[in-house]
């Protein structure tokens, strides 16, 4: 630690390039880096961290890139320290940069073995629009490239147009890989409109009012039948119960009685087929599918484990 945050002072002495972009540039970019040394001095890694990033952004400078790295790795940023150093040394070296060039490879060759690594697999392969988030920031690298990661846990999530959001949470160890598997489903729409055009156009759409038409159209069926199975027996008994009173079945009371039976007969006899046809369509009528729903699974590899869920 001692010798980083002796080489990160002594960087804070040292003229500032020419290629700056300008004057301005050149005393603000400046006064952050000096800033960001003392605050290095009295151990605030965060705040001098901070400041050394503001000041990059103004104006590269690889003792900038340099002081950034040895901030990173106080403040345990493993995987960002490497990215830092790296970059330092990638820097043509000059006489202002030499001294810090051998502190930079150590620095390295220390992260190397330290830094968790992680190659993230997606399916299917060559996706148009994939974006890879790991941990909230765009994923170094691409897909089945192993990217360095500080030990511990993260998450990376998997999006592209036409399919379901993947996240997949895992863990790695120090100095340790893993596989992070993650298969990518179509989304809702994408898998109607691919099965419309399998079928020669888009499915119809479900329409709820006919849905609930359907189902209520049993019960009105239902109900006239009911209706006239009672009409026709109260017709039948009338019947009966005038001829019943008739004085002989030769007049007129008892041929009345004899046709509101045979009428009472055939409305009761059409009542109950009515009833029957729909309570044939009422069991008849298919129950509504399960929603689709979100899923997790998880998985366990050679040097870590970790949790898939689409959503």
């Amino acid at each position: 630690m001692s010798a980083f945050l002796a080489v990160a002072l002594l960087a804070a002495a040292l003229p500032s390039p020419a290629s700056a972009q300008g004057p301005g540039d050149v005393a603000s970019a400046r006064a952050l880096f000096v800033q960001g040394a003392k605050l290095a001095r009295e151990g605030r890694w965060e705040a001098a961290r901070a400041l050394y990033a503001r000041s990059l952004e103004i104006k590269p400078a690889p003792l900038t890139r340099y002081s950034l790295g040895v901030a990173q790795k106080e403040l345990g940023q493993l995987a960002d320290a490497l990215a830092s150093f790296r970059a330092f040394l990638a820097e043509p070296p000059t006489p202002a940069t030499a001294p810090y060039v051998g502190p930079a490879r150590e620095a390295v060759a220390a992260l190397e073995g330290r830094v968790g690594r992680a190659t993230v697999s997606v399916r299917p392969g060559n996706v148009d629009g994939l974006t890879l988030l790991v941990d909230g920031k765009p994923m170094r690298g691409s897909p089945g490239q192993a990217i360095e990661l500080d030990p511990g846990a993260h998450e990376v999530v998997a999006s592209a147009p036409g399919f379901r959001s993947t996240a997949a949470r895992f863990t790695v160890a120090a100095g340790g890989s893993v596989q992070v598997p993650i298969a990518l489903a179509p989304s809702a729409t994408a898998a109607v409109r691919a099965a419309g055009a399998g079928g020669g156009g888009l499915p119809p759409v479900a329409d709820p009012s006919a849905a609930s038409s359907r189902g209520a159209l049993p019960i009105v069926v239902m109900g006239v039948g009911g209706a006239l199975f009672a009409g026709g027996a109260i017709l039948g008994l009338s019947g009966l119960k005038q001829a019943s009173d008739a004085r002989s079945s030769a007049d007129a009371d008892a041929s009345a009685a004899r046709a509101k039976g045979i009428v009472g007969d055939v409305l009761g006899g059409v009542g109950l087929a009515t009833v029957g046809v729909g309570l044939y369509l009422l069991l008849d009528d298919p129950a509504p599918s399960a929603p689709e729903t979100g899923s997790v699974r998880p998985w366990l590899g050679a040097s870590g484990s970790g949790i898939e869920v689409r959503f």
